[in-house]
């Protein structure tokens, strides 16, 4: 796997828009270093970014799952 990724790699790699890896980008969740107009994506930060959003999907199962459950005792 390579060191270094550009947004469009990125983009491709996750099906994903441009558009939506720009968004993680200047949003935060995905950490990138800015040389001249395009960015640069570390492996590092890549994979942290991968990790973030397998554990946000888990909680977010989690949440509607209890959410679920507290719904059906109510009735």
């Amino acid at each position: 796997m390579k060191d270094l990724f550009s947004v469009q790699e990125v983009a491709k790699l996750l099906d994903m828009s441009h558009s939506g890896v720009l968004y993680h980008v200047k949003n935060g969740t995905l950490k990138s270093t800015q040389v001249g107009k395009i960015y640069i994506i570390t492996k590092e930060d890549f994979a942290d970014f991968l990790k973030k959003q397998k554990k946000e999907k888990k909680t977010k199962k989690k949440r509607r799952r209890d959410k679920k459950i507290r719904k059906e005792k109510l009735f």
